[in-house]
């Protein structure tokens, strides 16, 4: 394999993975199935004291960890000590979900079709989320549907330690890390650790989108030991793990698990939500590409994210870790392409510009001036360009996640995101731009044809307001009344399409209702007509003072 490969795919990685995101730096290394071809670190493990991104720091994996987890109990299974479909209970007695369905079983957790909430990562370890789960719903059968679920995982790190009499971390560094060789991994985030780590990092700002303007800023330290997500790893510690998905299960020092549980874990057993054509098994993703099979997963973590890929037919993997946020997926699927292209002796596929966030396709779309009241806001087009002006203050508008969204860096509208509604049902009928939300406010243009004035229940007002934990995963949230209807706005002021709050007969409201979501917030502790705290998925947050 030629340098020139190399070169590229690290190219192609500071484009995606560091330029215009919050990461400062990354360690990648990529795969054949006989050896790692390539390790490198681009950027800076800790930007404040300038130190390069070296191959012996370690990164947390986040979510990668969970087929660690699926992995110890599938040996578990193989040696007769756990059935994967038996209900939870037998193993976790204490485990209850207020549910009108069969019971959920521990295939159902580790295909994420249990139909129980996420999770909000409101402790440091695992058993007690997993007890509040009692307070919660199921949204559907389990089985029915996917829904990514971290409590699930939590709880399945319990019942490796029920079936195999010992803490979890010590069964999957026994059962799987010391097996790969894997020596610099840790499988649980602790003090100990911290000094080997990248310092992550996350938006200065955490209540509003983030922009380059605002710069980055070390993330909060926590310590953390659950099975849903916290090992530490180097890249070329993870380039073994890969190989051993490249192998079917075979490790360096003979079978890792059971061909049929290798099976078992790529199995296709539930198409993933939102992205079609991509499937779940345990603990890992398949997609197909141009005809070969692409096995892998992702991870977040508070100032981490990772990204591992295995392409099964070429025999190519590659491991993305970054001590911050940043496009993997792109990279990771450039990468392999590279290295299928340089085995072959093509011509290397061109490398990945820079995103341009600012470069907005059918610009013109948005163009008008738009009225709340007294309020205006006036947008423009230049080119693929978008500009907004208020108070006679103009900024360029850069898109976001999500359909028709866009963030404005003006000190007037940097808290929320500017989603433009289209006319035809919910604003999402296609057609012509008519409004645009941001947080409580509506602004309509000259289009606009609907109705002007909603009603809504007086005691929403008393929920209104802008809500905070210390809960360093989702650390704040904002609920408006927009347009007669209450709105969530999340951490980072991310903010859902769909995400109308529903009232339920409990005096709760379900979060997500267009997806049937079992997620449930309620509000209470009323002083002086404002509701004090809110209860999302038994988390509980506080109103703040700021707005």
């Amino acid at each position: 394999m030629g340098d020139r490969a190399f070169e590229s795919i690290e190219r192609a990685v500071r484009n995606l993975c560091l330029e215009r995101s919050i990461a400062p730096g990354v360690s990648v290394a990529l795969t054949d199935r006989e050896q790692t071809l390539h390790v490198a670190g681009i950027g800076h493990a800790d930007p404040v004291a300038r130190i390069r991104v070296e191959p012996g720091h370690l990164f947390q994996i986040g979510s990668i960890s969970k087929s660690f987890t699926a992995i110890a109990l599938l040996r578990e299974w193989e040696a007769g000590r756990l059935d994967l479909h038996a209900p939870v209970t037998e193993y976790l007695p204490w485990f209850e979900v207020r549910s009108r369905f069969a019971p959920i079983t521990v295939h159902h957790l580790l295909t994420h079709t249990a139909g129980i909430v996420s999770g909000m990562d409101f402790t440091g370890e695992g058993a007690h989320e997993v007890w509040a789960l009692r307070e919660t719903d199921t949204g559907w059968a389990a089985g029915d549907r996917y829904l990514y679920s971290n409590a699930g995982y939590k709880a399945l790190g319990l019942i490796l330690e029920a079936v195999a009499g010992q803490p979890w971390w010590d069964v999957v560094r026994a059962r799987v890390i010391e097996p790969l060789g894997m020596g610099n991994t840790e499988p649980v985030i602790t003090h100990d650790v911290r000094r080997r780590l990248a310092v992550g990092q996350t938006a200065f700002y955490d209540d509003r989108p983030w922009h380059s303007s605002h710069g980055v800023v070390p993330a909060p330290w926590l310590e953390s030991g659950t099975a849903d997500g916290t090992i530490c790893s180097t890249a070329a510690d993870m380039a073994g793990y890969v190989r051993m998905l490249l192998n079917g299960g075979e490790g360096p020092s003979g079978r890792l698990i059971a061909r049929e549980s290798y099976g078992l874990l790529v199995q296709r057993a539930v198409e993933v939500a939102d992205e079609p054509g991509a499937f779940y098994g345990y603990a890992l993703l398949t997609r197909e590409r141009h005809g070969h099979v692409l096995i892998g997963h992702s991870g977040g973590m508070v100032g981490f994210t990772a990204l591992i890929l295995a392409d099964v037919d070429s025999g190519f993997g590659v491991v993305l870790l970054l001590n911050g946020s940043g496009e993997r997926l792109e990279a990771g699927v450039h990468a392999i392409e590279t290295l299928e292209a340089e085995a072959a002796d093509r011509a290397l596929p061109p490398v990945p510009p820079v995103p341009d966030p600012a470069r907005i396709e059918g610009a013109a779309d948005y163009a008008g001036v738009y009225r709340s009241g007294e309020r205006i806001l006036a947008v423009r087009a230049e080119g693929d360009r978008l500009l907004v002006e208020r108070r006679g203050e103009r900024a360029g508008l850069e898109r976001v996640a999500g359909p028709d969204a866009f963030i404005a860096p003006h000190p007037d509208l940097d808290r929320f995101v500017l989603r433009f509604g289209r006319e035809g049902a919910d604003g999402r009928g296609g057609g012509q731009v008519v409004e645009i939300f941001h947080g409580p406010d509506w602004y309509v243009n000259d289009r606009y044809a609907g109705p002007t004035s909603f009603e809504h229940p007086p005691e929403w007002d008393a929920y209104a307001g802008h809500y905070r934990s210390h809960n360093p995963w989702a650390s704040n949230f904002r609920v408006v009344v927009r347009k007669g209807r209450l709105w969530l706005t999340g951490a980072f002021a991310e903010e859902h399409a769909d995400g109308e709050l529903r009232a339920l007969a409990d005096a709760s409201f379900r979060v997500l209702a267009a997806d049937g979501s079992p997620s449930r917030i309620r509000f209470d502790t009323m002083i002086d007509g404002r509701a004090t705290r809110a209860i999302l998925d038994c988390a509980p947050y506080y109103r703040t003072f700021t707005p």
